[in-house]
């Protein structure tokens, strides 16, 4: 018979709780992902524009795997640009400020839905000195240094710090409390 007890409630709900809130904050820092259907020589095609949809000349584009820039190049007249060379898979695009997350897929592979290229919204907002190099890298100008650095934690991740101390904290008073509950069986006497 398995005995629940307050703390294993509370460890479930709590768990329960990260995963919810870690949904949605995570769709809002990165953004949806979208399926992209790469070229028959594996060409990833896009267009960059500003956001009242002007087209934007000269941006630099980075195409991104696992946080490492993997390949990039610059937009035409027209904000279109082409990466050549792209395997498929989970990528990230970025030009500026603005990051797009894309599942990259070979001619052929794409599921229903899947679009020919891609188009990007260039931000070109400047919060608090911050401004991005040509790589797409954060950069400041405080007192004079060029990079400032990380700025700490963020929302997500003081959520799920906290969900899981409350979380491993739970779950060590309950596997107590199923210790005490164990000795207490083995000091009941048998019945004849």
């Amino acid at each position: 018979m398995r005995t629940h007890t307050l703390f294993t409630r509370v460890a479930c709900i709590a768990v329960c709780f990260g995963v919810i809130l870690s949904g949605p904050a995570m769709a809002g820092a990165k953004g949806v992902i979208k399926d992209i259907e790469l070229s028959a020589d594996g060409t990833l095609y896009g267009q960059i524009a500003a956001s009242q949809g002007r087209p934007v000349a000269d941006a630099v584009v980075q195409l991104r795997y696992q946080g490492a820039p993997v390949a990039a190049t610059r937009s035409n007249a027209d904000g279109r640009f082409a990466i050549s060379g792209v395997r498929g898979g989970a990528h990230e695009v970025v030009s500026g400020a603005s990051r797009s997350p894309v599942r990259l897929w070979a001619r052929g592979t794409a599921p229903k839905g899947a679009k020919p290229g891609l188009v990007i919204t260039n931000k070109q907002t400047v919060v608090r000195g911050q401004d991005y190099d040509q790589n797409g890298n954060p950069i400041c100008y405080e007192g004079g240094n060029v990079d400032c650095g990380p700025t700490g934690f963020g929302l997500l991740d003081v959520i799920t710090l906290g969900t899981l101390g409350l979380g491993g904290g739970a779950l060590a008073v309950a596997l107590d409390n199923q210790n005490e509950i164990d000795k207490l069986k083995a000091a009941i006497p048998a019945s004849p």
